[in-house]
């Protein structure tokens, strides 16, 4: 009797066991098909994102990465396989479920768009993106609300486990008390093979629960019995905890950092830095920012491609992090563009060295395969200012640094500042400085070399402020540009050049200089022609200069180069300006044939006691013979530089010489440049 109580005893503790582990394993077995269908998500995700990159960039797709991004697919699409009519969905899970299947339809369903407009319709890829990443968010959504139910499922199921466990155990214990031996034997092998076990799996549980030990050992996982079952879910358990613990942390991580480099981001640069704002006024320091860009970045990807650039901004990253101090925070904001905060109660003078340290780092790459330059801007806080503001005090100081000859820095100081407020005010003032007739045309002739006869004028704009008198061109002009004002300012120079011009004698040409940012008009050929037409202008009559930047659009270049064919198929006359100072002159002779080339005025002011300078001049001017394009020489003042380049055969020239720019266009030479012509006329004869 004792016997098959103690049997009838087992057996019901063993049921009770089973039972509960059999709920425990169907819960186990559906969080690990949660756990295989977000590896597959995984690896369709980072194929879809692999091939929709390189069909952005135009890049040839292979096939076996076609073939391995739909078994991806494929493999994700049929996952639900796996859930065979023995995992049972209990009743409150069925909801979420169905939501994570649909959810997981739908997003294979954009996958198989994605991959087909990467196929097909690359163009189509920024349209379908978006609603690709809302489908992976509600997959991803969807998922973790399954993972969450199930692990509390778990969770409430052990709890309810070990409870039962602890009755029955009570019950044996109470029945066993009246055979003393057999109780003591069974209890012996009941603590070795059970009760030790089920107390550390329970013990785990409790310490998995408060989140006190994650790496708690669980006795029995190797086990064949029910126990061996529960350890293992129990295991399963952990391991999602575990592995939601650490996908959390790496999406933290991903929203603040940057993956190329490891530097935090914009966003947590910006989070610090309004923290060390609102912190230095209590404790009395103050906040620097430096505004960091890597020089010539563009010539280095192009040299090198995208993986040299990117090991270019690793250099970078780690070359910055090596000269901070532990406190100061280097990040990434995008791009090549850099940022570092630093606080000190004694600024600027550590921001100054700070600045040292880099530079010096910066001079010990020269010998580097790719060698890091950079361009440095520092703003140091003041009084209740924003971090933005101070962000952009910086990257206007690191900009003066790069128009200064790059490779070195410049501090936001007073005087920065009150070039700033000039700035300022100078674009604030052009808006509507030609309706109150401050804007203004000179004319500046162009003569020919031997005669000098004058055989064109050039419009140039000038600005008579009412108040800062006369204004530069080189500091209205980049207002204009930046404001976006020049499409209306340059159409409005066109209308009064070519009034005036219609007034001319048929001989004299017109010459316009065309800002690079106006090409983004795609009608501003049209616009010209028309007001060419409305003067009673040929269009035989008008050059039109560009200079090299304005060729050199990158994906605007086509554009640029169509805006230029339609002018030149009218009759006009296209004229490369400041020739020889852009990095590919010769690229640009070769894809557009143009009807006149400038000298730039360095090359001419420098050509008698500079031979490097005459070299290029002569150079050119034998360039323009051996290609049947006209050269003009812009900044002749002296005689001397006139019969020299009479003796280079350039046909024609330009400059105080030949007559300075006046609002009336003179279409004789400069009496003083005759004279000083006809000096040298005799030796310029007997040269022929």
């Amino acid at each position: 009797m004792l016997g098959l109580a103690l049997l009838g005893g087992g057996l019901v503790l063993g049921r009770a066991i089973y039972a509960e582990n059999v709920t425990l394993g169907q819960l186990t077995a559906l969080l690990q098909l949660e756990e295989r269908q977000d590896r597959l998500q995984r690896q369709l995700r980072l194929g879809v994102g692999e091939v929709t990159r390189m069909a952005e960039q135009g890049r040839a797709i292979p096939e076996p990465k076609w073939r391995s991004v739909g078994i991806a697919l494929l493999k994700f699409h049929r996952g639900n396989a796996h859930l065979t009519p023995r995992l049972s969905v209990p009743v409150d899970l069925q909801g979420p479920v169905a939501a994570r299947r649909a959810a997981e339809a739908e997003f294979a369903t954009l996958s198989l768009r994605l991959l087909q407009g990467a196929r097909n319709a690359p163009e189509t890829i920024p349209r379908q993106m978006p609603a690709f990443l809302a489908a992976l968010r509600t997959l991803e959504t969807s998922r973790s609300a399954v993972r969450r139910l199930l692990i509390e499922r778990i969770d409430t199921e052990l709890t309810r486990s070990a409870s039962g466990l602890a009755s029955n155990l009570d019950r044996a214990l109470i029945g066993a008390i009246a055979v003393l031996v057999v109780v003591l034997l069974c209890m012996a092998w009941l603590r070795r093979r059970v009760i030790r076990p089920i107390v550390a799996i329970a013990d785990g549980v409790r310490r998995l629960s408060r989140g006190e030990d994650a790496a708690v050992d669980l006795p029995g996982a190797g086990r064949g019995d029910e126990l061996g079952d529960l350890a293992r879910g129990i295991a399963a358990y952990r391991s999602a905890v575990e592995e939601r613990r650490r996908a959390e942390q790496h999406i933290d991580f991903l929203a603040h950092h940057d993956m190329l480099t490891g530097l935090p981001n914009r966003l947590l640069f910006e989070e610090r830095l309004a923290q060390e704002l609102l912190r230095a006024p209590r404790t009395g320091e103050r906040v620097a920012v430096f505004a960091i860009d890597l020089d010539d970045f563009k010539s280095i990807n192009d040299r090198f491609g995208h993986a040299g650039g990117d090991e270019a901004l690793r250099a970078a990253a780690q070359l910055l992090s090596a000269c901070v101090r532990a406190s100061d925070m280097v990040a990434r904001l995008g791009g090549d563009e850099f940022a570092i905060v630093q606080v000190s109660s004694d600024q600027p003078a550590h921001a100054e060295l700070l600045v040292q340290r880099i530079l010096r780092a910066c001079e010990a790459t020269a010998g580097d395969a790719v060698p890091v330059q950079m361009s440095i801007g520092v703003a140091l806080s003041g009084v209740e200012q924003e971090g933005e503001e101070l962000y952009n005090l910086a990257d206007m100081a690191m900009y003066r640094a790069k128009a200064e000859g790059r490779h070195t820095a410049r501090f936001f100081d007073d005087q920065f500042k009150e070039e700033v407020r000039l700035r300022w005010r100078l674009s604030r003032d052009l808006e509507g400085a030609a309706e109150r007739g401050e804007l203004y045309l000179a004319f500046q002739p162009i003569a020919d070399a031997d005669t000098l006869q004058v055989v064109g004028q050039e419009a140039l704009l000038r600005w008579a402020h009412p108040e800062l008198g006369e204004i530069k061109p080189d500091q209205f002009i980049p207002l204009a540009e930046a404001s976006g004002r020049i499409d209306t300012i340059g159409l409005w120079m066109a209308d009064q050049a070519m009034a005036a011009a219609s007034r001319w004698p048929n001989h004299i040409t017109l010459a316009l200089n065309l800002s690079a940012i106006q090409f983004r008009q795609p009608a501003l050929a049209h616009e010209l022609l028309a007001l060419a037409r409305r003067h009673r202008l040929a269009p035989t009559r008008l050059e039109f200069e560009v200079t090299e930047s304005a060729t050199l659009l990158d994906k605007r270049r086509q554009p640029v180069l169509t805006v230029l064919r339609t002018l030149q198929h009218h009759g006009a006359a296209i004229v490369m300006d400041d020739f020889g100072t852009g990095y590919s002159s010769l690229g640009n002779l070769r894809d557009f044939r143009f009807d006149k080339l400038k000298v730039d005025r360095s090359f001419v002011a420098t050509m008698l006691d500079h031979a490097p300078s005459g070299s290029i001049v002569r150079s050119i001017a034998a360039l323009g013979a051996s290609l049947g394009i006209p050269i003009v020489a812009e900044g002749v003042e002296e005689a001397a530089q006139l019969a020299r380049l009479r003796e280079w055969d350039i046909p024609q020239v330009q400059g105080f010489l030949i007559g300075r720019p006046s609002r009336e266009a003179v279409h004789c030479a400069d009496p003083a440049a005759t004279l000083s012509a006809r000096a040298i006329a005799p030796q310029w004869v007997a040269r022929s």
